[in-house]
């Protein structure tokens, strides 16, 4: 009857978990699609910065014929002649020139810098050369290069890092959630580290983008702005890693503008958002990096390192004033009044009563799993305590790798398991200590089995005056060829206390 009912409380949270999860997928779908609809369906440029040469008469009833055409498309930016306007375009002051002195009209244009504003001003001023009965002349000053030869390698290899970047942060987050602080601050950094250096090298070999240094730190740089962000998010709370999902991605693709650079081409809103969002920004730099000899690129490089400041900052903030537990309470045998840890056998009197013995005391901590050789060396040690006196302590260490799913929704499910699977250790080595007719104590320990035995040992040393700690734990039962396993190698290495390996 209790496990029907169980069974049935434990139905509607799954068949809440599913259905959060179906509309969370929706939401982030209809945003998604929305977002990037509304950024690419019909582009059409917002403030292009476009240079202009000729005399005041001439550019200036140019410029008001195109403002009343497309009003708001342009910038204008006035040269004195061809040469300084090749120049604005080189240093990234505008993304084309219009040379209206001589005979034609000629449009200079830089496709390595995005083939949108390239098409957009040879159509705008195609149409205007056609009203005014001249020839249009289009020049290509900065050309992609011949192995890039549409000059979108350095937005896609940004966008390729991207899912890359959020997975090492949303992993590291968990995987490292109960590691030392600095692990858990280093490993992003890590990540990116070599995922910038992977990432030049491909993009050198089979782009020629060149630049190998310079591109390695750019890209590593952009990866710690997306992974140390989300990492902070994953150890606050799980479920918060949509948030880098929503902002990285949902508005991060669609406000880059996109492998053409159509940022200056997208709404409103999401222009308001290009400066600050890491994937248009290394985008923009790469791409500078490679074709305009890093002309207007700092601001891009303080963008991306902001991002990746706040985020190792937030990882050292929430490392040090969130630990976790080091203990969760498990399901034992009653306690006696009085000694809440401590649990007598059936039909012995307690020790805590009992007058002292001329033997010296001893306090046995046994590491237990439920193993075959945990259970042998957990029988020795209630064994053993039958003829002498001292206490008996089962420390069962409780580190799971991964204790929730990226969306968090699994949290529930797989600390009921491990809680149930904790329960089961704690009933077995009750009925070992129970057959010795030994009293002892169970503990439970988030922390490797190695560091949870050595800490259990501590405490007990500290708080049984005149009781040697002696650790005992069974042999490897992962490698029937190991005669000790790698818990005992260690311990033999870094207790302070005697061990004591049962084969």
């Amino acid at each position: 009857m209790a496990r029907h009912t169980a069974r049935a409380r434990r139905f509607p949270a799954r068949y809440r978990a599913l259905a959060g999860f179906i509309v969370a997928s929706a939401a982030f779908a209809a945003i998604f699609v929305a977002l990037t609809l509304s950024a690419f369906h019909a582009p059409a440029p917002h403030d292009l910065p476009v240079g202009i040469v000729g005399s005041a008469a001439v550019t200036g009833h140019l410029e008001h014929a195109v403002n009343s055409a497309v009003p708001g498309a342009f910038r204008w930016h006035s040269y004195v002649s061809a040469a300084s306007a090749r120049a604005g375009i080189a240093r990234r002051a505008v993304d084309g020139a219009l040379i209206a002195s001589g005979g034609n009209l000629r449009l200079l244009v830089a496709q390595a810098g995005g083939t949108a504003p390239a098409q957009a001003l040879t159509r705008v001023f195609g149409i205007v050369a056609a009203h005014s009965g001249d020839h249009l002349v289009v020049a290509d000053v900065v050309p992609p290069l011949a192995r890039d030869t549409q000059a979108l390698s350095s937005w896609f290899v940004v966008l390729s890092v991207l899912i890359p970047s959020l997975a090492a942060g949303s992993a590291s987050a968990m995987a490292f959630r109960r590691a030392r602080p600095l692990w858990a601050v280093a490993a992003p950094v890590a990540a990116a580290v070599v995922i910038g250096v992977v990432a030049a090298a491909i993009a050198d070999g089979l782009a020629g983008l060149g630049h190998y240094a310079v591109i390695a730190g750019l890209v590593a740089l952009f990866s710690l702005a997306v992974s140390a962000p989300t990492a902070v998010l994953g150890r606050i709370w799980p479920p918060l890693v949509a948030l880098a999902l929503l902002a990285f991605i949902v508005f991060g693709i669609p406000v880059s503008g996109g492998p053409a650079n159509l940022a200056s081409f997208t709404p409103g809103f999401l222009r308001a958002l290009s400066p600050a969002l890491p994937l248009g920004v290394a985008a923009d730099a790469i791409r500078n990096v490679v074709y305009f000899g890093g002309h207007a690129t700092v601001r891009y490089v303080w963008t991306l390192a902001a991002w990746a400041a706040a985020g190792v900052v937030g990882l050292i903030l929430v490392t040090a004033f969130r630990r976790p537990a080091t203990m969760r309470p498990v399901p034992v045998p009653p306690v006696v009044p009085g000694r809440p840890e401590y649990v007598p056998a059936p039909g012995t009197a307690d020790v805590s009563a009992a007058p002292s013995s001329a033997a010296r005391s001893i306090s046995l901590v046994v590491g237990f799993d439920n193993s075959e050789p945990a259970r042998r060396a957990l029988g020795w040690g209630a064994d053993l305590l039958r003829a002498r006196p001292g206490t008996l302590h089962v420390v069962y260490a409780d580190h799971p790798l991964i204790d929730s799913d990226l969306s968090g929704f699994a949290h529930a499910e797989m600390a009921d398991t491990r809680d149930q699977k904790a329960a089961g250790v704690a009933d077995a080595a009750a009925r070992i200590a129970a057959a010795a007719g030994v009293p002892y104590t169970f503990e439970r320990r988030q922390e490797s089995p190695a560091d949870a035995i050595l800490s259990a040992a501590s405490v007990r040393d500290a708080g049984e005056p005149g009781s040697t700690p002696v650790i005992v734990t069974g042999r490897s039962h992962h490698a029937a060829h190991q005669i000790i396993g790698s818990v005992p190698v260690r311990l033999l290495h870094q207790s302070p206390y005697p061990v004591l390996t049962i084969a």
